[in-house]
């Protein structure tokens, strides 16, 4: 079983990683947007809906001498049965599970509540309830393979367990 971390931009991303580390190691890292050019490890694909951000974001990462991305994702969004989108983090998770294969998925810094803010901006992220329908939507190709260490995503997904890392 291959399981990757799935990063997003949230203020707990790091937090989330340390907790998430606690328990298991990860196969490869996904990460979105501000977290991809801040992220000091090697990732295996940055994902992004604003695709007009990301030279901003891979010139600050490489300007901290972090690897490049070896790929970067900014289109086919949607999981089957999604057309409502959910936020980069869903994207994320989306390339994570659909794009690169991996088995399974944790989601680190993507809790998808307002007030958890973000780490680029520190007011409350309005969009978070509105791109919760999104991930409503992917729910059911999501299935089992995916779980949250924090945030309205945890009490969506669960969080990860010794049993579920290890089934």
């Amino acid at each position: 079983m291959t399981l990757a971390l799935v990063l997003g931009g949230a203020t707990t991303v790091w937090d989330d990683v340390e907790a998430a580390l606690a328990l298991t190691e990860a196969d490869g890292i996904v990460a979105c947007n501000d977290i991809a050019a801040d992220w000091p490890g090697p990732i295996d694909a940055a994902a992004t809906l604003h695709p007009d951000l990301w030279p901003g974001w891979a010139e600050r990462r490489a300007s901290k001498g972090y690897p490049p991305a070896p790929q970067v994702f900014t289109h086919g969004w949607a999981f089957p049965g999604q057309d409502r989108s959910g936020s980069s983090g869903l994207f994320a998770l989306k390339v994570a599970l659909v794009d690169l294969g991996y088995d399974r998925a944790v989601l680190c810094g993507v809790p998808m509540d307002e007030q958890a803010r973000h780490i680029t901006e520190p007011w409350p992220w309005r969009s978070a309830e509105i791109l919760r329908a999104g991930w409503r939507q992917a729910l059911p190709a999501i299935g089992d393979r995916a779980r949250s260490m924090s945030g309205w995503t945890a009490d969506l997904l669960g969080r990860p367990t010794p049993d579920w890392l290890a089934s």
